[in-house]
């Protein structure tokens, strides 16, 4: 007899778990979630943060004579800002596979482990082409965080709870901000004042590195595989967290089934969805990778532009509140298509005002991160309103591959040949943020329909029997209702 895996041994227990959903009291279901709360989430928060911090640490490297000392051009600079993507890219396929096949955590931390020696080694390179493969790594082991946590975000949470949750851990990004400004500061003072054996920003890959590392292990070590095996529940609470989520409509088969994978790549949602990401991706790019650049070409000095990147921190209260709201008001599309105007405002700003006036120049940089908000809704709207376990994973890599590449087209976008105004970056980035908007209010429109039709069926023809076991996409089950 094959020895059984621990995600058979998962799924027969979630398929003995067979009570009603309505016997979960609200106080067990409140209980419970805090404890998913309090274990769950804190671990997804630490390791988001490492990951924007590791994969932005080289911007801040940029102004402490990174780029002085391995002889780059701005134009190198920026191709190992979009190589990071093109690892990203590529390593989409294999990591969603690798998800499906064993427990996700263990698949997260054997990825956080190597990427951490991957950022140790970015010390020593000494070249562009030893950089370029590092940057390439890094992306590839990356590219399971988003996509895993948002497969953990439905495994754990209801859907009325996904976007809030999906805003919080992706709102930790915003603390890298804080961190690497920190770091970088200090070191570069301390690198100025020769009190380093290294340079400064080589610390900073190194004590970056290391803490990526020890963060990995404890990850694999304290986060459960899934509900049903969770180390801080006992029996029965494991039984109810099940329960809690199983009205989410949404079955955990490991199968691949190729029917599924075929209505991901029809259905124009999952287009719309990679439409936003892609659109969404191109201005965070360019403006996230060279924003120590861009900050320091208002005329700041290398120390000023290290604090006042910091004030990108406030990228976390778009990632946590926007996201909260859309729940709260019960309609993350209409946040979604509202806020990233600001974004577009911003970008305004900065190519318009004049070049003396820095401070407003640099108040219309920090108003273009709203834009991002838009990408946090698809992805809570993808792991609410996408089921079926083969689907979610196409409709996931489709929409990573996206993301990644916008990011890899970004930073390129920024050529030295249109110095000093660079009209084609801001204008370009600007009509890239008006089709995230007008994408986002297609999907509302989809949802919104199909809902409606759905509803008409069922008054017509009556409760159809649904087995809450069966892996129906959320286009087989006529159930389902998409929540926007």
């Amino acid at each position: 007899m094959a020895q059984r895996t621990s995600i058979d041994k998962e799924k027969d227990f979630e398929t003995a778990v067979s009570a009603p959903v309505d016997d979960i009291s609200p106080e067990d279901d409140k209980r419970i979630r805090r404890k998913i709360d309090a274990i769950v989430l804190p671990a997804m928060f630490i390791i988001f943060c490492l990951q924007f911090l590791d994969k932005i640490c080289m911007s801040y490297a940029a102004v402490m004579g990174f780029m002085e000392d391995n002889h780059l051009t701005t134009g190198q600079f920026t191709w190992l800002g979009s190589i990071l993507w093109l690892g990203f890219l590529i390593g989409q396929y294999p990591q969603n596979l690798l998800m499906q096949r064993f427990p996700i955590p263990k698949v997260l931390a054997v990825n956080i482990v190597i990427w951490g020696v991957v950022l140790c080694m970015m010390a020593v390179a000494h070249n562009f082409a030893g950089l370029m493969g590092c940057r390439f790594l890094l992306g590839f082991c990356e590219a399971c965080v988003t996509p895993g946590f948002a497969v953990m975000t439905g495994q754990w949470y209801k859907v009325r709870e996904q976007g809030a949750r999906t805003g919080f851990w992706l709102s930790f990004a915003g603390l890298g901000f804080i961190i690497g400004g920190s770091m970088g500061y200090g070191l570069a003072q301390a690198n100025d004042q020769g009190k380093l054996a290294l340079a400064g920003w080589k610390v900073l890959f190194i004590i970056l590195g290391v803490v990526t590392v020890a963060s990995g292990v404890a990850f694999g070590l304290v986060v459960p595989n899934s509900p049903s095996t969770a180390w801080f529940f006992n029996e029965e609470d494991r039984k109810l967290a099940v329960l809690r989520v199983r009205a989410n409509q949404q079955p955990t088969k490991s199968e691949w089934d190729w029917k599924q994978c075929r209505e991901a790549i029809l259905d124009p949602l999952t287009w719309c969805y990679a439409g936003v990401a892609f659109f969404c991706m191109i201005p965070s790019g360019g403006t996230g990778i060279l924003f120590t650049l861009l900050i320091k070409s208002f005329g700041f000095t290398s120390l000023q532009t290290l604090l006042l990147g910091m004030v990108n921190a406030w990228l976390s209260f778009n990632y946590a509140f926007f996201p909260w709201l859309g729940d709260k008001i019960k309609n993350r599309c209409a946040v979604a298509a509202v806020w990233p105007l600001v974004g577009i405002a911003g970008l305004a700003m900065v190519w318009a005002v004049p070049t003396h006036l820095r401070v407003v120049r640099l108040i219309g940089y920090y108003l273009i991160t709203p834009q991002i908000v838009s990408y946090v809704t698809t992805i809570s709207l993808i792991t609410s309103n996408v089921a079926g376990k083969t689907k979610r994973t196409t409709v996931n890599i489709i929409y990573f591959v996206a993301v990644c590449t916008g990011n890899l087209i970004g930073p390129q976008m920024y050529r030295a040949k249109d110095a000093p105004k660079f009209t084609f970056f801001y204008t370009f980035n600007i009509a890239c943020i008006a089709m995230t908007v007008v994408l986002i209010v297609v999907i509302l429109l989809i949802y919104r329909r199909e809902n409606a039709r759905r509803d008409k069926l069922e008054a017509a023809n009556g409760v159809v029997e649904f087995d809450p076991d069966s892996d129906f996409t959320d286009r087989t089950n006529p159930h389902f209702r998409y929540a926007y």
